[in-house]
């Protein structure tokens, strides 16, 4: 009987320790911990590019598993926050884009996620007003008339604003060429130009960086 014993103690043992070390790999932090105005923009631009590319190719796992990635480089998350706000932010993505009215229910899920972003970073934004913010853009690209990349752009700024607590003319720049990319998007939506289309999120981001540091 000491054997199968044995061999079941160390069986738990090892489980223990595959365990322990799956919680520190979830829970640790990057290495470098730093502000989410600390971010490499041709690294989102390409993740950003490639998010666009699985959402529209339907493939939900590819894009909730770049989501996450980005999330972590973006804000300099642990894999298990990283995890929870993308949660909140794909249903939040889903139930909009199945909504044709009554958009302000993906909102609960938004302003959890922003609350998750100023818990981490220990700043003094309004989660509610970022969430609303951003809606208000969603909701913008799907109205013609509405959904010029100038008038986007600036509503894009506005979202930054709040966010990095920063003055709107510091951001427009960014928040502009990221509509802009949209747009191409949407005009090329049978072939889109994603290599021009890259391009220009790389010199949002780029403008958003500079912007903010």
């Amino acid at each position: 009987m000491k054997a199968p014993f044995m061999r079941r103690r160390m069986t738990l043992s090892f489980a223990a320790i595959v365990m322990a070390a799956a919680a520190y790999v979830l829970f640790r932090p990057p290495a470098e911990r730093g502000s989410m105005r600390h971010f490499e923009p041709s690294r989102l631009a390409n993740l950003e590019t490639r998010m666009w590319q699985a959402y529209y190719q339907k493939q939900n796992v590819r894009l909730f598993s770049l989501l996450v990635v980005m999330l972590r480089e973006q804000y300099h998350y642990s894999w298990a926050v990283s995890v929870r706000e993308a949660f909140h932010l794909a249903r939040a993505a889903a139930t909009f884009g199945n909504a044709r009215s009554n958009y302000e229910q993906v909102l609960p899920d938004l302003e959890v996620a922003y609350t998750m972003v100023r818990d981490w970073e220990g700043a003094r934004f309004d989660p509610r007003n970022v969430a609303r913010a951003e809606l208000a853009w969603w909701v913008a690209r799907r109205i013609p008339g509405e959904n010029a990349p100038e008038h986007v752009g600036a509503l894009i700024a506005q979202e930054y604003a709040l966010l990095y607590e920063v003055p709107t003319p510091s951001v427009e720049s960014a928040g502009v060429l990221r509509a802009q990319a949209g747009a191409l998007r949407d005009a090329e939506a049978s072939a889109p130009d994603w290599t021009v289309i890259e391009s220009l999120l790389v010199r949002s981001y780029s403008d958003l960086h500079r912007a903010l540091n």
